[in-house]
Formats: structure tokens, C-alpha cells, sequence
């Protein structure tokens, strides 16, 4: 990642970085490493979808991706559930 794109601390769980073409800013209590990655991934997705349309448009439709995969995951986990006889709904 170049140098310009980096994620920043800024010092008590604040942070700085850039998801496609947005430079963002904002304060949080997630583990550092932890929020690390999840800025990479949703950058990742962002970047996935065509330069061509907005950045909002790349950050509802990642959103949406991101969401198809936590359903997925749910059905994946609703199905071991079911299989292994723990039963309820993860949801």
C-alpha cells in the first residue's frame, strides 16, 4: 500500500484512511489489528466494482456484497446448527 493510502493511528482509537476515492476519519474502540483488516476488506470491495460509477454507489453496493456474505454465513451456520442438533435461529 503506498504511503499516501496507508491507515493511520491518530492516537486514542482514531484513525485516518482512504476507502476508494474517499479519505475518511473517525474514532473507534474495535482492536487495532482487527479494524485493520476490516478497513482492507471493505477497501478491497469498494475497489472490486467499476471505477467509473461513484463513490457512493461502490460503498452501498460493497455494502450489499458484505451483507450477502454475512447470510450466507448464517445459512452456513443454521445448517450445522440444525445438523448437529443444537437447534434455534443464529440470527
Amino acid at each position: 500500500m503506498d504511503e499516501a493510502r496507508e491507515i493511520r493511528s491518530l492516537g486514542d482509537g482514531r484513525y485516518t484512511f482512504w476507502i476508494g476515492r474517499g479519505r475518511y476519519t473517525l474514532s473507534t474502540k474495535i482492536d487495532s489489528a482487527r479494524f485493520i483488516r476490516i478497513v482492507e476488506d471493505a477497501g478491497a470491495l469498494v475497489e472490486a466494482f467499476p471505477q467509473n460509477l461513484g463513490q457512493d454507489e461502490r460503498l452501498v453496493l460493497a455494502l450489499l456484497a458484505l451483507e450477502n456474505r454475512v447470510e450466507e454465513l448464517n445459512d452456513k451456520i443454521d445448517a450445522l446448527t440444525e445438523k448437529f442438533g443444537a437447534g434455534g435461529d443464529g440470527r
